[in-house]
C-alpha cells in the first residue's frame, strides 16, 4: 500500500514575501511549517522529528541558515533529513559553505516554481503526493 501521507516540510525563511511564495508553490503538495529564523527553526524541528525535508535560507536574523543546519545535524542528530538551501547568496563559495554545513542541495533565488519543485523532488526522492 502506498504511503498517502503528504510529505512534511519545514521552511526556515524570514521574508514574508518568500513565505507567501512557498505557500503558493508548495502548499497544495506538501504539509508546510514555517520558522522565521534558525533559532525558531531548531525549536520547530525538535518538535517535529518526522520531517521529510527542510528548505532553508542563509541570511536570517538570530541564527543564519548555515548555523541552523550545523546544529540541526549535530545537536538534534537529524542527519538523514534532506536540507535544500535557497538563497540569493549563490557564489560557488556560498554553495560550498552550504554543503560543508550539511545541506544536501542548493537552489539560488530567485527560483521559478518548476525549479523549486524539481529541486525538492531531486532531494526528497519521488514526486510529492
Amino acid at each position: 500500500m502506498a504511503d498517502e501521507r503528504r510529505r512534511r516540510l519545514l521552511v526556515v525563511e524570514d521574508s514574508p514575501m518568500m513565505v507567501r511564495m512557498y505557500r503558493m508553490v508548495l502548499g497544495g503538495r506538501y504539509e508546510l511549517a514555517f520558522a522565521p529564523d534558525g533559532a525558531q527553526g531548531l525549536d520547530a524541528a525538535a518538535r517535529e522529528p518526522a520531517l521529510d525535508g527542510l528548505v532553508v535560507d542563509i541570511n536570517m536574523p538570530a541564527m543564519d541558515g548555515l548555523e541552523f543546519i550545523r546544529r540541526l545535524r549535530g545537536e538534534l542528530g537529524m542527519t538523514e533529513v534532506p536540507v535544500l538551501v535557497c538563497s540569493t547568496e549563490a557564489t560557488e563559495a556560498d554553495r560550498e559553505s552550504a554543503r560543508a554545513s550539511g545541506a544536501n542541495g542548493f537552489l539560488p533565488k530567485p527560483w521559478t516554481p518548476p525549479e523549486l519543485l524539481a529541486a525538492l523532488e531531486a532531494h526528497l526522492g519521488g514526486a510529492a503526493a
